[in-house]
């Protein structure tokens, strides 16, 4: 990549669509709808739609919805979104005029999608409008849309990028052990091919982990943005989601055409502080939504605030920032990675490779193994050269920071140049 690309890519404001600039300048007020009930999830989605005032203009258009069937389990498991909460969103898009409505999933990236374990099935012949889209079997119709903080750029299903797609995340409400949360924003990644984020032998989306989780849920939100969200909070989850947990009978569907402000306010729902979720902060960061839900007005059904348990989760540890960056390897230049920890734990850093068309880590330089860290900022200083003591090639690395308790790992990327 040349060096002005790069720069474009390091002060990715603009490159954000001038809305989401002047917003994120501005201080734009937001606006959510929470629709309650224990029996009535249609009913509950519909009052949470309306209150939002929000529903997108589909007249003529295709709507995409996502929802969050990651795993052949009904809804009252607390993992996968009600199709109740989907049959109102559905019928939403055909009452505004939608030209065809997909309900568009791919299960964990291999398998065939869950629709008929997870209930969708009469989705087949609900409507000639409505269609059922597995994205398992897409894997060959894809399309890398620009622009990211730990990818230059991603790939998703064809279909979900269409020009005039109309996209509404419709997520679960629950905890996650690796993200925090899956909420509307991290209910998006499922939109990531698994081709080429797939590590051999882990997880279908494992590259997306070992850059960083909360980075490539923005880098997904980026690459498709969501134009409305909900979030089925109906049964939600807590502990040890998004597949095992308890299921928790929180009779709440949120709506808003922000994600990240819908998220916010699940999140004040769940009781989890706003700054344990990482990836909420990068989208502020990216003009994606808000800060806090300090500018987000709650309307609708009135409801008693909960207390999930949260997931345990592996330490965070907040992006770092080289610098300078980019440094020259002829005039023996060297980059200090600062970073931040909200609480003590064991950090290790590495120089890594891993190119955006096939996932493979490659570790170039260890600059430190794990080591006792105590909360607050640090920094790690980078000379440019590898694990052998040799100068690098010019080009692109990664500098990666882990964190961990003693048990699972958590990470963090963050682009540097090197150039001759």
């Amino acid at each position: 990549m040349k060096r002005r690309r790069f720069l474009q890519v390091l002060t990715a404001d603009a490159t954000l669509p001038l809305a989401q600039r002047l917003a994120k300048a501005a201080g734009t007020s937001y606006q959510v709808g929470a629709g309650v009930s224990s029996t009535d999830p249609y009913g509950a989605t519909q009052r949470a739609i309306t209150a939002s005032g929000q529903f997108p203009n589909v007249s003529g258009k295709t709507v995409m919805i996502k929802p969050n069937l990651v795993s052949p389990k009904p809804s009252t498991s607390g993992v996968t979104t009600d199709p109740q909460v989907v049959r109102a969103i559905v019928d939403a898009a055909l009452q505004g005029g939608a030209s065809s409505v997909l309900i568009a999933e791919g299960g964990a990236g291999i398998p065939p999608a869950n629709f008929t374990a997870c209930g969708y099935g009469f989705f087949s012949s609900y409507d000639p409008k409505v269609e059922l889209m597995d994205f398992s079997q897409q894997s060959a119709s894809f399309v890398r849309v620009p622009n990211g903080l730990t990818f230059f750029g991603m790939y998703v299903p064809a279909p979900a990028a269409q020009s005039g797609l109309v996209f509404i995340s419709a997520a679960k409400l629950k905890t996650h052990v690796n993200a925090g949360v899956s909420l509307s924003m991290k209910n998006v990644f499922g939109l990531a091919v698994p081709t080429y984020y797939m590590v051999p032998s882990q997880l279908a989306r494992m590259d997306g982990h070992l850059r960083g989780i909360d980075e490539s849920v923005v880098d997904i939100n980026l690459a498709r943005p969501v134009d409305f969200a909900v979030i089925d909070g109906i049964w939600g989850l807590e502990g040890n989601g998004p597949l095992s947990g308890t299921p928790v009978a929180s009779g709440i569907v949120f709506a808003g055409s922000n994600p990240v402000a819908v998220d916010r306010v699940a999140l004040d729902f769940m009781g989890i502080p706003q700054y344990q979720i990482p990836h909420l902060s990068y989208a502020w960061q990216k003009g994606l939504g808000p800060s806090d839900t300090s500018s987000v007005t709650v309307e609708g059904d009135s409801y008693t605030r909960t207390s999930f348990v949260q997931a345990k989760t592996s330490p965070i540890v907040w992006r770092p920032t080289p610098s300078p960056n980019p440094i020259s390897i002829g005039a023996g230049q060297s980059t200090t990675i600062h970073y931040k920890i909200p609480t003590a734990c064991s950090v290790a850093a590495q120089i890594i490779q891993d190119n955006d068309q096939a996932p493979a880590v490659k570790v170039v330089r260890n600059l430190q193994a794990f080591t006792s860290t105590p909360a607050g900022v640090a920094s790690i200083l980078w000379d440019g050269r590898d694990d052998h003591g040799a100068p690098v090639a010019p080009g692109l690395y990664l500098a990666r920071l882990l964190g961990t308790f003693g048990s699972g790992i958590s990470y963090t990327t963050s682009w540097i140049l090197v150039n001759a």
